[in-house]
């Protein structure tokens, strides 16, 4: 795996060894010479050969005999001290050296080492793991031989080059493996200069990402694709029509946007639990799926809100027809949890470019025709026109003022009186909430209360309407003035939040109204969703003292089994059945039918909107208890109601 090379050759142990080795060369060379003048000098002592004159015997010599002789041990030991700390000093690089292999070859990262002419010269474990290739067969070759194919050896050559000419390189490279696969993988390529100017060497250090990518790219997936139905959702969708609406031409190419909405759906969900709204989600968007081709795609927003995009569109028919086979796989029966279910939709559509020349606008508009489809009746459709955007924009601005009015205390109670038909008395007041607009002066509350339901401001407003009416009635008795019990109207989301009866109790205490002297007001539709829930409340209310009463009874659709079993004490005659009381007879039976079941169950009876002389006069023949309607009074401030009940009051003293 790490065959000998140059680099590796020129350590600073090589040079120390070929250092020692010249000095150990020079002290044999001493000794030598020192060993050949101590032959010759014996030699001529043998011979007793007899010097010149002038000359010098051997033994008129031992100093510079006794020199050299010391040179040559301390040299010698200087040798061998300097080869002792050579071998040590080689051992330290060996250890060192191969504590670096054994570095590189844990390494997680691939590692090549070429030499300038790219010739892989080493490779570490993990090269060997990534790529399936043995050093061995590697070795001499060039990294070319990883490239893959589908981006083309030309490009690894460029890569390559361009370190070369750069220095370095560092980027995303897809490469193929031994068995064939291809990968991509992250990669760092470096130049090596030897003496900082020539080129010797390049080491490319590489990681395989292909898990990250894949890591990646299922995340992107999650963040583009609805987990229940797989469908893609809102990002993908703008997604989707960007890149349309980047291409498209304004009055070449047609696009239509379709928002489905199921009717309904909460319904299910309260009824049979999330898990059986789920697999209705999961098949509809399965049914919904199969209308789809080349130039339809289908979306889910969330909730039970679905968008069709359709491009390359022909013209309105064609999407009427697809309209109609959408509404169709709906509203074809579904069989969950062995409940047979009947959907049906509101669909709103949109059209580019008329209707928006964006994403957003064609959304917006496509969700307006929705909401209008709804509106009227459900389960249609609406193309968008201008008008809905008009009333949209309206609503919104209504929306936003209305906000600011209940911060603003723009909110005020009126309140219209309740006369007994017998006496004439005033005997309660209902409470009627009206908003005084700076600008609008007064609005009904017909314009807004819808609007506060669905943007859910409902609740707070009628909390205010209960302390506000709770807080007049309190101060009317503090005064000594006698209204009755007071009515106040309970919202169907008021009264079906966990928390009522601990509100009103609240209420009450913070006000110190008797609980006798308040009475709620609950429309018939609003009791007979989930009847038990309604009725363990109704329970407490009545436990309480507190007076229950039947609001516009007669347009919802109790029965009289249920009606017998909630604790009530009053039914409200809808004004729409006094209406034609005088000059219908089949009306006029209505009403007498009602006042009598009333009785029967022994309730009374409050018939509202009497707005003439001849259905006072009939109300008075059927002994109807209470009545109210702009035939007496309308509604007014508290300051008004209070001396229209002191008027009534001396009024009924002189009769």
């Amino acid at each position: 795996m790490y065959p000998e090379s140059n680099i590796l050759t020129q350590s600073p142990a090589v040079a120390g060894r070929k250092f020692v080795l010249f000095a150990m060369g020079a002290v044999v060379l001493i000794w030598c010479l020192i060993g050949l003048d101590l032959w010759i000098a014996s030699r001529h002592a043998a011979a007793k050969i007899s010097f010149l004159p002038g000359e010098t015997t051997p033994s008129e010599l031992p100093t510079w005999k006794l020199f050299l002789l010391v040179l040559s041990v301390l040299l010698t030991a200087l040798v061998a001290q300097a080869y002792r700390q050579l071998l040590a000093t080689k051992r330290q690089v060996e250890a060192g050296l191969a504590l670096q292999r054994l570095i590189v070859d844990h390494a997680s990262e691939a590692m090549i080492l070429t030499d300038s002419a790219q010739r892989i010269l080493s490779v570490n474990s993990a090269f060997e793991q990534i790529t399936g290739y043995a050093g061995k067969d590697v070795f001499g070759k060039t990294p070319t031989m990883l490239s893959a194919g589908h981006q083309g050896l030309a490009s690894h050559r460029n890569v390559w080059d361009f370190v070369a000419e750069n220095g370095s390189w560092e980027g995303e490279i897809w490469d193929r493996r031994k068995d064939g696969t291809i990968y991509p993988k992250q990669m760092r390529i470096t130049a090596i200069c030897e003496d900082g100017v020539q080129l010797s060497h390049f080491v490319a250090v590489f990681s395989d990402i292909s898990e990250s990518r894949a890591q990646a790219e299922r995340l992107e997936y999650l963040a583009r694709h609805d987990p229940l139905t797989n469908l893609p959702n809102r990002l993908a969708l703008d997604a989707h029509l960007d890149t349309l609406l980047e291409g498209a031409t304004p009055g070449i190419n047609r696009l239509a946007l379709l928002i489905i909405d199921l009717d309904n759906f909460k319904t299910i969900n309260d009824s049979l639990g999330h898990h059986a709204g789920d697999r209705l989600l999961s098949e509809l968007a399965r049914r919904l799926g199969a209308q789809m081709d080349l130039t339809k795609r289908l979306f889910r927003l969330g909730g039970d809100e679905f968008v069709v995009v359709v491009d390359q569109l022909i013209n309105e028919e064609a999407v009427i027809e697809l309209v109609q086979q959408l509404a169709g796989g709906i509203g074809d029966p579904c069989n969950i949890d062995g409940h047979v279910l009947h959907c049906t939709s509101s669909i709103g559509i949109s059209m580019y470019p008329e209707d928006g020349r964006d994403a957003q606008a064609l959304i917006r508009n496509a969700d307006t025709a929705m909401y209008y489809a709804k509106a009227n009746g459900r389960n249609n459709h609406k193309f968008f026109t201008e008008p809905m955007n008009a009333a949209a924009n309206k609503r919104l601005h209504l929306e936003s003022e209305l906000w600011c009015a209940l911060a603003e205390n723009q909110l005020v109670l009126y309140y219209q009186p309740q006369i007994d038909l017998l006496s004439g008395k005033v005997v309660g007041v209902e409470a009627l909430v009206r908003w005084r607009h700076p600008l609008r002066g007064l609005i009904p509350p017909a314009e807004f209360i819808p609007v506060a339901e669905e943007c859910g401001l409902i609740l707070p407003l009628g909390h205010w309407v209960l302390l506000t009416a709770c807080r007049q009635a309190r101060e009317w008795l503090d005064a000594g003035i006698d209204m009755g019990e007071m009515a106040v109207n309970i919202s169907a989301h008021q009264f079906r939040q966990p928390e009522f009866i601990s509100s009103v109790q609240a209420i009450l205490a913070e006000t110190g109204l008797p609980t006798g002297r308040l009475e709620l007001e609950i429309t018939e539709s609003t009791i007979m969703h989930e009847v038990d829930a309604a009725i363990q409340t109704l329970a407490q209310l009545r436990a309480m003292g507190i007076k229950l009463a039947i609001d516009d009874f007669g347009t919802g659709y109790s029965s009289l089994a249920y009606l017998r079993r909630f604790p009530l004490d009053r039914l409200k005659i809808d004004r729409s059945f006094l209406a034609d009381v005088e000059t219908d007879p089949d009306a006029a039976s209505l009403v007498t039918s009602i006042v009598l079941l009333g009785r029967s169950l022994g309730l009374q009876l409050v018939a509202e909107g009497v707005e003439n002389f001849a259905q006072a006069e009939f109300l008075r023949t059927l002994e109807c208890e209470r009545v109210q309607g702009f035939h007496f009074y309308q509604p007014v401030c508290a300051e008004e109601v209070v001396g229209v009940g002191r008027f009534l009051e001396s009024a009924a003293l002189q009769t």
